[in-house]
C-alpha cells in the first residue's frame, strides 16, 4: 500500500484549468437543476409561469453542468491530447532548445523535454493563481519535471511574456498554451507576439494554442515577418474549443 501511495504521489500533477469557473458551473448547475425539479413538482394545470420558470431553470442547469463536466474532461484528458498534437507539429529532432511561454504546471514544457534527450526546455511564467489555482508556482512545475524524469533538461524562469528575459534568437521553437489570451490589451498581446518572434532563431517554429484571438495571433506573426502561418481547424478536444496557430521564422 505504501509503495502504491508513493507511486501516486510521484505522478506529475498538471492541475485543473480555471478551477473557480469549473466549480461555479458545477455548483450553479446543481442549484438550477434542483430548482427546476422542485418547480416541476409544483406545476398545476394551466400554470404557464411556473412551467416557463421550470424550463428555464432546467435549461440553465443542464448547460452549466455540461460546461463544468467538459472543462473537467478538458483539464484531465483533452489538454494532454492537444499537447501531443501541438508538439508533433514542431517535428523536433531532439537537440533543440524550446521555450514554453506561460508554462504553468509544465504540461507543454515537460512534454517538450520528453522529446529533447539532447536538448533543453525552458519555461517562463509570472505564476497567476487565477487559471490553475494556488499550486501554480515554480515549485510545482519543477516537481512535475522531476516526476517525469526530465528535471536535468528543464529550466523554469520568472518573467512576463511582454518582456521576455532572454536574448534575441535564443530558441529553436516557442510554444504557448492558453496563455496569451490572459493579456486583456490588444496592443500588449501584440507585444507578446513580438517578444516570441524576437527570441526565436531564424527558421525557428512557433505553435500557439488558444480558444481566443487566433486570427489576431496569425496577423501579428505575419506582421513580424513570420511565414508558413497556419490556423488549425477548431478542436473540441478541449473546452472551450481551441485553435493552434503555427508559423516559421524567416
Amino acid at each position: 500500500m505504501l509503495q502504491l501511495q508513493q507511486t501516486i504521489d510521484a505522478r506529475a500533477k498538471y492541475g485543473l484549468d480555471a478551477p473557480g469557473l469549473v466549480w461555479t458551473f458545477l455548483c450553479l448547475g446543481i442549484v438550477f437543476s434542483a430548482f427546476g425539479l422542485v418547480l416541476a413538482l409544483l406545476i398545476n394545470n394551466g400554470n404557464l409561469l411556473l412551467l416557463l420558470l421550470c424550463i428555464l431553470a432546467l435549461y440553465n442547469g443542464f448547460w452549466m453542468l455540461l460546461s463544468g463536466v467538459l472543462m473537467l474532461r478538458s483539464s484531465f484528458v483533452g489538454k494532454l491530447r492537444m499537447r501531443d498534437q501541438l508538439l508533433d507539429a514542431l517535428s523536433l529532432s531532439g537537440n533543440e532548445t524550446v521555450l514554453d511561454v506561460g508554462c504553468g504546471h509544465g504540461l507543454l514544457l515537460i512534454g517538450a523535454a520528453l522529446r529533447l534527450p539532447r536538448g533543453r526546455a525552458v519555461g517562463v511564467d509570472h505564476w497567476s493563481v487565477v487559471d490553475q489555482g494556488r499550486s501554480n508556482c515554480r515549485t510545482t512545475t519543477l516537481a512535475n519535471a522531476n516526476a517525469e524524469h526530465v528535471a536535468d533538461r528543464v529550466e523554469v524562469r520568472d518573467g512576463d511574456m511582454r518582456d521576455l528575459p532572454f536574448d534575441d534568437a535564443s530558441f529553436d521553437a516557442v510554444v504557448a498554451s492558453l496563455a496569451i489570451h490572459n493579456i486583456s490589451s490588444r496592443e500588449e498581446r501584440r507585444q507578446a507576439i513580438r517578444e516570441i518572434v524576437r527570441v526565436l532563431k531564424p527558421q525557428g517554429k512557433v505553435a500557439l494554442l488558444d480558444f481566443r484571438h487566433s486570427k489576431q495571433y496569425a496577423a501579428d506573426l505575419r506582421e513580424c515577418g513570420m511565414h508558413n502561418i497556419h490556423i488549425s481547424k477548431l478542436s473540441f478536444q478541449m473546452y472551450p474549443p481551441v485553435h493552434t496557430v503555427t508559423a516559421i521564422k524567416a
